[in-house]
């Protein structure tokens, strides 16, 4: 098992909270944009889509250390998949299981797995250690504009 389990275990809560707290916006209210911003749908796609990307940049730290990652550019992924006729809960369930997957196979890992290294398209050589901590926040960074949403839909 990994000596990252705290930290693994926060992830797994952050991914809860989140999947509670958009459920709880009405869905008329998902496409309003926050402060300006994403609107909650819109960042439940750009997490659903990081999500994959982390998928395969993980998979092949692990299976193919020294290996090259594909470059990822979030405005072609936005402009060129649509998500439009994706029921909302489908993508929720999909981005829960896949993070869930990632997570579990994550804890398992040997302890040096996660010094392995793979090649980054933009920033060079990265361990395992930097890809996952990057991906892992990644929920947790964007929680806090849900819950804003979500507070707002409530008082309605």
């Amino acid at each position: 098992m990994s000596s990252h389990g705290a930290q693994l275990a926060e992830w797994t809560n952050a991914m809860t909270e989140f999947v509670m707290v958009y459920r709880q916006i009405p869905a008329a209210r998902r496409d309003e944009p926050i402060d300006g911003g994403w609107s909650a749908r819109q960042i439940l796609k750009h997490l659903l889509e990081t999500e994959l990307i982390f998928s395969a940049r993980m998979r092949v730290a692990i299976a193919n250390p020294g290996g090259q990652l594909a470059p990822f550019d979030p405005d072609l992924y936005e402009a060129r998949i649509s998500y439009d006729k994706v029921p909302d809960d489908l993508q929720l369930d999909a981005l829960a299981a896949l993070r869930s997957v990632n997570l579990s196979v994550l804890r398992n890992l040997p302890g040096d797995a996660w010094q392995q290294t793979v090649q980054h398209p933009e920033a060079g050589t990265q361990t395992l250690e930097k890809i996952v901590t990057v991906f892992g926040n990644h929920v947790s960074d964007h929680l806090a504009d849900i819950v804003t949403a979500g507070l707002a839909a409530k008082t309605l």
